[in-house]
């Protein structure tokens, strides 16, 4: 027969948790495996030290002494739900703890029970837990604004569109009108509007790309006059790796992307003298070895040409790190502007990702990740040569819901001789096809309406009239407008907000495509 001591040794010894007996000197009288193999050491070492023979933080020796002390003193059973102990290794390790008292037959409790679980992997999941939500709601957050940043942006175009047409016509209407200083003052908001919109297009990841293969070493290098001249005490080291691959890429919006980044570190160093650095490099990325700072995703497996831009400023909190990509979000007070929101949205456009170290006290780097060429999906938008040649006589079918667009543009067509019927959604534009059908000539069609939207106006057309010439018309770039058209192809595409110049341009590709 199993001796008893042995047997209650083993029963101790297999449980996970901490289980010790100490006296009122702190010292222990029963302890487990577990609790020595904690402390680096065995349960014969451990008998008659206490946790100050182990412990290297005092602060919780002290803590474990009174916290016995107590539960001895009262008589009563406490349970804690989470406290601390360092490990042999130095490792924090979290522990949920009941300590009860062991009373002697005078009624004098001299001896306290302790029993510990390990709650370190439970914690450590629950803040891993915790802080993905944090960043799944940040993206949605960043998500939810560009879609609102994008609609807006589609809605102001639309205005904007209607503004600039009508200026043009009243400079034709008006006698004297294209001298007025207000007329030009007009134009010149009208424009910086659009500017406008276009960023908040680049932030919602709908702007306007003109893709071609672009090497980013001469990007960096084009720029790096107009960045010596608007940094002024600042310096930029550059660091570009030989041999890029090319990125198939809109080369503005790269310029763009490496402006804002290098303006925003001069900014984070308050003008105070320092050094940005400027690397380039390519990188092959495995699968799921990198992942974009907003959205968590994973990058595709591939290659991809990386952009740093690194500076000497105070770093960035883990909370303004997180912040950073928001519109108008500024460490220095009110934002100004759509800088590194705009970074972000262009960066998405291309299919890439992006990352920020805050290093507190240590500048901040920014990562760009752009896929190389053969990564990218879409194409560039070709840029058509329009001739001069007249516009009349046509007859245009112009369909748009803002009211203020549709007049304009019938405003500027008739000034060149050209009918115009104007419907004010798809089912108007429909029904005037079915009963004018021989009369229209083209169609101007924008593509967001109510009712019946553009690209099904546009398949309803080529399935009766496959010659008829059809332009469309959006607030979003051609390949965000064309990607729902499945199939069906139009014979132009007009970006709004446009002027008088762009519009007739438009038309003449109609005039050619009847021809």
């Amino acid at each position: 027969m199993e001796r008893q001591p042995d047997f209650l040794r083993q029963v101790i010894d297999i449980t996970p948790h901490f289980l010790f007996v100490k006296d009122r000197d702190g010292r222990f009288t029963l302890v487990n495996k577990a609790l020595a193999d904690a402390y680096g050491t065995t349960v014969e070492g451990l008998i008659g030290k206490t946790d100050a023979d182990f412990n290297p933080n005092p602060e919780e020796v002290e803590w474990f002494r009174r916290d016995d002390l107590e539960v001895m003193d009262t008589l009563q059973e406490k349970f804690i739900p989470e406290e601390v102990i360092t490990d042999a290794n130095g490792r924090t390790r979290y522990l949920q703890t009941i300590k009860r008292p062991l009373v002697d037959d005078d009624g004098v409790a001299r001896r306290v029970l302790g029993v510990a679980t390990d709650v370190t992997a439970l914690r450590e999941a629950n803040d891993e837990r915790r802080q993905l939500e944090t960043q799944v709601q940040h993206a949605q957050k960043l998500e939810s604004l560009g879609i609102l940043a994008g609609g807006i942006a589609h809605d102001f175009n639309n205005l904007l569109a209607g503004i600039l047409s009508n200026l043009d016509v009243l400079q034709r209407r008006v006698p004297g009108v294209a001298e007025t200083k207000a007329m030009d003052l007009v134009r010149s908001a009208s424009q910086r509007a659009a500017e406008l919109c276009a960023q908040m297009l680049a932030y919602s990841g709908r702007g306007h790309f003109q893709l071609e293969a672009v090497d980013l070493n001469p990007a960096v290098r084009e720029m790096e006059e107009l960045l010596g001249t608007s940094l002024t005490t600042s310096e930029i080291d550059y660091d570009l790796a030989e041999s890029l691959p090319t990125i198939d890429a809109d080369r503005s919006q790269v310029k763009q992307i490496i402006m804002n980044l290098v303006i925003n570190a001069s900014e984070a160093m308050d003008d105070k003298p320092g050094t940005i650095r400027v690397t380039t490099r390519s990188e092959r990325v495995g699968d799921g070895e990198i992942l974009d700072g907003i959205t968590m995703d994973p990058l595709p497996a591939g290659e991809y040409v990386v952009l740093e831009v690194e500076d000497d400023g105070p770093g960035l909190t883990p909370d303004a790190a997180m912040k950073a990509f928001e519109p108008f979000f500024s460490t220095k007070g009110a934002g100004r502007g759509l800088g590194l929101a705009a970074v972000l949205g262009i960066v998405r456009g291309h299919h890439g990702g992006i990352r920020v170290d805050p290093r507190p006290g240590g500048g901040a780097r920014f990562r760009v990740w752009l896929p190389a060429g053969s990564l990218i999906r879409g194409t560039a938008e070709p840029s058509a040569v329009v001739s001069q040649a007249s516009i009349a006589p046509s007859r245009i079918l112009v369909v748009d819901d803002e009211p203020i667009v549709r007049e304009a543009i019938r405003e500027v067509l008739e000034l060149e001789g050209v009918e115009v019927l104007v419907a004010r959604d798809g089912e108007e534009a429909l029904d005037i096809l079915r009963s004018e059908a021989d009369w229209i000539t083209g169609v101007l069609l924008d593509l967001s309406m109510p009712r019946l939207s553009g690209d099904e106006v546009l398949r309803e057309i080529r399935s009766s009239r496959r010659d008829l010439p059809v332009v469309l018309m959006s607030g979003f770039d051609q390949a965000e407008s064309s990607a729902g058209l499945r199939g069906v192809s139009a014979n132009g595409f007009l970006k709004k907000p446009f002027d008088a110049e762009s519009l007739i341009a438009a038309v003449r590709t109609m005039v050619r495509a009847t021809v």
